[in-house]
């Protein structure tokens, strides 16, 4: 895995290779450590309270899309464009002052509509919680851009171990006054609060110290420009997250805080792909933004060359954790979130699809619009179908296979707008040969995995994972060579055999 991971990150272009090494720690770091703080108040907390802790966060990261207008996206797009220090400076001036003032609108707004938001998901004790959380946005806005900012000037290392130290914080903040205070919801909200004010203060710091010492210059960006780039991104962003977070609203909204809680740690993506994903989307957007404007056809080249780079990490991860689900749930949460098994494989399906994002390809491209369109029409689709879920077949299952069947209906039309508006055929493109063959491998070692376990008997649900884990991971080196895999970085123009056979 140490070899894959390093000629994944060695094979992106432009030298971008320790940024995107960088990006990756910090979004695996920031993953695992939600991963602990789940673990640890699924047991320190009822499910009743820890659900409603939840719907906090969801609410928040809800709003957080509606009111930052697209903003983060911005970071990156403009800072690539600048020609000196002092014109990146004026970037990141203007763009952190709209931050500021959408942050103080969104607090405002969850202050004011507490009560009426804590209606809406059919908690009560919501409406306190919202109150005390309507301090985030002050503190956390300011700094959106700060990921987006350190990429662009080329200062990765020094954004993860702010996103490590941020998020270990907050681990030890929120994991410790839940255990003192027995697992009291508004004890473990007013913990978050703290860390985030804290967070968020060195965030807006950091956010400026690649120009410490720099005079701003104005510059030609208008907020008229800013607003024309980020509009479409800002719909894009609202469709997205509706296509995410609309599973969970009609679950928390028609089946409780308990099923919430099941549903929350069952249906969700495994952290390595979400951490893969962001981190080539972190690194792509400034370098896509570049090429487009001189080398269309390259720009495309670079992002399909990236899939296989990206498959070739994700994948046997993916694999393993459809076919140790049951395992994977009990060994994190506990044998009462067994059920959520089923919702974590139809999840992990996702991440055989959507392993490098159209997002920094489309937005290079002009095609921000598009790729709205189509957020757009994925969206309403799923939400039509969950009111029918909810009135016909009240099941956390058929939700999540909902949601599946759609995102993965959004990812097929995204391929097409971009091969309709580009003229290329990016299915032409892709190492299919390639991708068959890691698919096979990976399905191979999973099963040999799951033999052993049978044949031996093991019913503990974290000895059975380590053993299971051990073999596969023998088993896929063994089948790996036997199929002739590379992993090696794809240089240039070249583009393997796309045929599967």
């Amino acid at each position: 895995m140490r070899s894959r991971l390093s000629t994944y990150f060695g094979g992106l272009r432009g030298g971008r290779a320790g940024e995107a090494a960088w990006v990756g720690v910090s979004k695996g770091v920031s993953m695992c450590l939600s991963l602990f703080i789940a673990m640890a108040l699924s047991r320190l907390m009822t499910p009743d309270d820890y659900g409603t802790y939840l719907q906090l966060l969801y609410v928040y990261g809800t709003l957080l899309v509606v009111f930052s207008l697209g903003l983060p996206g911005c970071y990156s797009y403009f800072l690539a464009r600048v020609k000196s220090a002092g014109e990146g400076r004026g970037v990141v001036t203007k763009l952190t002052r709209l931050c500021v003032g959408m942050g103080g609108v969104f607090a405002l707004s969850l202050f004011l509509l507490s009560d009426q938001l804590a209606s809406l998901l059919g908690n009560a004790a919501l409406g306190p919680g919202l109150r005390v959380f309507s301090v985030v946005p002050l503190a956390m806005m300011p700094a959106v851009g700060v990921e987006g900012i350190m990429v662009t000037c080329r200062r990765s290392r020094q954004l993860a171990c702010y996103v490590c130290l941020s998020r270990l914080a907050t681990l030890l903040c929120v994991v410790v006054t839940a255990w003192a205070s027995g697992g009291d919801t508004g004890c473990v909200t007013v913990a978050f609060v703290a860390a985030s004010v804290v967070s968020g203060t060195v965030g807006l710091w950091l956010s400026y110290s690649p120009f410490r010492g720099v005079t701003a210059v104005a510059g030609g960006l208008s907020y008229g420009e800013v607003m024309r780039f980020a509009m479409p991104v800002f719909y894009a962003g609202i469709y997205s997250f509706i296509i995410s977070s609309s599973s969970q609203f009609f679950v928390s909204r028609y089946f409780g805080a308990g099923d919430f809680a099941v549903f929350s740690n069952g249906f969700r993506e495994m952290p390595l792909a979400v951490i893969v994903t962001s981190a080539v989307g972190s690194v792509l957007l400034p370098e896509l933004s570049r090429l487009a404007l001189t080398d269309r056809d390259e720009c495309i080249g670079v992002w399909c060359r990236s899939v296989y780079k990206s498959a070739s990490v994700v994948w046997p991860v993916a694999v393993f954790c459809i076919v140790y689900a049951p395992e994977i749930m009990v060994t994190l949460f506990g044998e009462g979130y067994r059920c959520g098994s089923v919702l974590f494989r139809l999840a992990s399906l996702i991440c055989l699809v959507w392993i490098v994002p159209f997002f920094p390809l489309m937005t290079a491209l002009g095609l921000s619009r598009n790729f709205a369109k189509v957020h757009l029409m994925t969206a309403i689709l799923l939400v039509a179908l969950d009111c029918l879920a909810v009135s016909f077949f009240p099941s956390l299952t058929m939700i999540a296979a909902i949601a599946v069947t759609t995102r993965l209906g959004g990812i097929l039309l995204l391929f097409r707008s971009v091969s309709r508006h580009t003229e290329a055929a990016l299915w032409r493109r892709l190492p299919l040969r390639d991708l068959a063959r890691l698919l096979v491998a990976s399905g191979t070692s999973c099963v040999a995995g799951k033999g052993l376990i049978a044949i031996t008997g093991i019913t503990d649900a974290p000895t059975a994972l380590v053993a299971a884990l051990a073999v596969a991971v023998m088993m896929y080196m063994v089948v790996g060579r036997w199929l002739g895999l590379e992993f090696r970085p794809l240089r240039g123009g070249e583009v393997p055999d796309n045929k599967i056979v």
